[in-house]
């Protein structure tokens, strides 16, 4: 009976130790960078990631010009491990403000603004 309640126990703490182990890989995009020129936005995100093209990826990025939703998009996979560039065609004009939010896909979000 010992053995039992023994095997019992290395379980429930293997599975406790793996859960906690999947919270702490979760993470928002660490690193986000902007810069807009002739109506193009290009969008640098740095989000490391061991699974970028199955459960741990940047899922949506939303664009907003002075506060007004103007972009979408929603993404079903991260191409590289690191880092990904996304290029949005949108209308700015001098001292308009541009923000972007990058969402991940199991936990948190990146907000990045500029001033065009």
């Amino acid at each position: 009976m010992n053995y039992i309640k023994k095997i019992s126990l290395f379980f429930v703490i293997i599975m406790c130790l793996s859960l906690i182990g999947t919270q702490a890989s979760a993470h928002p995009p660490g690193f986000m960078n902007l810069k807009y020129e002739e109506n193009n936005l290009r969008v640098l995100i740095i989000h490391f990631s061991i699974a970028p093209k199955g459960s741990h990826y940047v899922y949506r990025i939303e664009i907003e010009v002075n506060g007004e939703l103007v972009q979408e998009e929603n993404y079903e996979q991260q191409e590289r491990f690191i880092f990904q560039i996304y290029n949005f065609e949108i209308s700015a004009e001098p001292g308009d403000e541009i923000i972007v939010t990058a969402y991940c896909s199991l936990f948190g979000q990146k907000v990045k603004s500029i001033t065009v």
